[in-house]
């Protein structure tokens, strides 16, 4: 049997169990599409399952999905899937040309691919802008372009969650675009006519057709994502518990309701706008100080080897970046991204490294730091 037939009989088999395993999970009622033809399918990403969701929807079409560089990073699970679906790597924190290569060659060769193109999950609740790539690769791949909206996923299990909460998810075929359709488009067309499909924004939608999400642990970890205090102004000082969060260094606190909002929805009504303001808080100044306990720093050489280098305190102090023996000058970073909710990949003078936060806590603070420093200086 040859690689692409056992893709395909897994991919058959898998769907026995996806569509129920979804139903149980996320309640989740996913809209068919079927195609002929290699096809470029691209979602929204909010959630870590959206994988197992998009292919609810594919039930007759095996393809091959792009996948977190760190999954090649587990051993014998990371052989199994190799074996079973040969997801394509995506290393985070790097330019992406060889995800890129690798895609269209596939498409080339007659494979569909599935992708999330905004390269993460969403934190807040709304859909940033796909790679600025992915407009290209749809129009010269010759393949049909697929986009799908993926409603629910992100309140169901936030990214910052442990716990799944129990509501709805749907998905929407939103456009299937031949390949002469794109032909009389301009790449960046396409780039455009991609955001434009896979935006999602949770709160929109939650005021216009609202549905509750039940879960006793339903701020569980908010803290991952919303470390500023909105009254004090102290880092690091949100913590929650069940359904509920406050500030240890004043008087502020609140409730996730089944809604995903919060109550009181003072100075916020949700996640999405805490975020943006501690963002611009951010943005404000130069120098911050972070520190963060227990945090295990290892270097990943090419291939997917792993050299943990120990586990010490993270600290970020005048601009310069430090866990162990090893420091980052925030200015000198060219690339940082985050994966899953503590996993932080920073390249760095042509090195590639990983940051894992072991405790309860928010490494996002530095990536959000690094992202003010570098769009200041463009």
């Amino acid at each position: 049997m040859d690689e692409r037939t056992r893709h395909e009989k897994f991919w058959a088999f898998a769907q026995i169990i996806d569509k129920p395993l979804m139903k149980i999970l996320y309640n989740l009622e996913a809209e068919k599409c079927e195609y002929s033809g290699p096809a470029l399918v691209i979602a929204n990403h909010s959630n870590d399952l959206d994988p197992l969701i998009l292919a609810a929807c594919f039930p007759k079409n095996q393809m091959y999905f792009v996948a977190s560089e760190h999954i090649f990073r587990l051993g014998y699970v990371s052989k199994l899937l190799s074996y079973l679906v040969a997801p394509i790597p995506r290393k985070k924190a790097s330019s992406g040309a060889d995800t890129v290569k690798a895609c269209l060659r596939n498409l080339k060769a007659g494979n569909s691919i599935a992708l999330m193109a905004e390269g993460e999950a969403t934190w807040d609740g709304r859909s940033i802008d796909a790679f600025s790539a992915t407009g290209k690769l749809a129009k010269s791949s010759g393949a049909s372009l697929i986009t799908v909206k993926i409603h629910g996923a992100y309140l169901s299990k936030p990214r910052w969650a442990n716990g799944n909460r129990r509501g709805k998810v749907t998905t929407e075929i939103v456009h299937v675009y031949s390949p002469s359709e794109l032909a009389d488009m301009s790449a960046s067309e396409v780039q455009d006519a991609i955001n434009r499909d896979i935006f999602e924004d949770c709160w929109a939608r939650q005021k216009e057709s609202p549905v509750e999400f039940s879960s006793d642990k339903r701020a569980e970890h908010i803290e991952r994502a919303v470390f500023m205090c909105p009254k004090c102004k102290g880092i690091g000082t949100i913590h929650s518990s069940g359904n509920f969060f406050h500030c240890d260094s004043c008087d502020f606190k609140g409730e996730v309701t089944r809604l995903g909002t919060f109550s009181p929805a003072s100075p916020f009504e949700n996640v999405a706008q805490w975020d943006e303001w501690q963002k611009k808080q951010i943005g404000k100044k130069k120098n911050w100080f972070f520190c963060d306990d227990d945090v295990t720093i290892t270097e990943i050489p090419k291939g997917h080897e792993e050299v943990v280098l120990g586990t010490s305190c993270l600290t970020l102090n005048k601009g310069v970046m430090k866990c162990g023996n090893i420091s980052f000058n925030v200015s000198e970073i060219s690339n940082m991204s985050m994966v899953q909710a503590r996993r932080l990949l920073i390249s760095y003078n042509g090195s590639y490294y990983e940051l894992k936060a072991n405790g309860i806590t928010s490494l996002r603070k530095y990536l959000m730091y690094w992202q003010s420093r570098t769009s200041e200086d463009k």
